[in-house]
């Protein structure tokens, strides 16, 4: 599988310390970050906008809300992207390790992966 289209969602709630480490740590491989703004009370939208991802803002409360307004709007764009990664914004995934979650996919092996933190979840 050629892929050439990856789209990163990020839900995040008051994550202004780390959402741009995040961010500028995401391989080059990925075509658009989307951070979706979850009601924070800090400046999370403002500091990943500035780190160059699209902000989205979603007042509903919730991780699942935040995940399914990205979602929403990967929808609405004209193309959709072959592979669509979820991780999370407070640097409890590592943004760097996001090749060993895609490979599986583009080297068509598989078509859906989730990493786990626990090693004995891994295979």
């Amino acid at each position: 599988m050629s892929v050439k289209d990856i789209r990163v969602i990020i839900p995040a709630f008051n994550e202004e310390n780390s959402i741009s480490k995040v961010i500028e740590e995401l391989p080059e491989l990925v075509s658009e970050v989307i951070v979706v703004n979850n009601n924070s009370t800090d400046q999370t939208a403002a500091v990943a906008r500035k780190a160059g991802a699209t902000v989205l803002t979603e007042t509903r409360m919730g991780y699942g809300y935040a995940c399914l307004k990205g979602l929403n709007y990967i929808a609405e764009q004209s193309k959709t992207p072959d592979i669509i990664v979820f991780i999370d914004g407070d640097y409890s995934d590592y943004p760097q390790e996001l090749p060993k979650i895609v490979d599986p996919i583009m080297e068509g092996a598989v078509d859906f992966v989730i990493g786990a933190r626990v090693k004995s979840l891994r295979e």
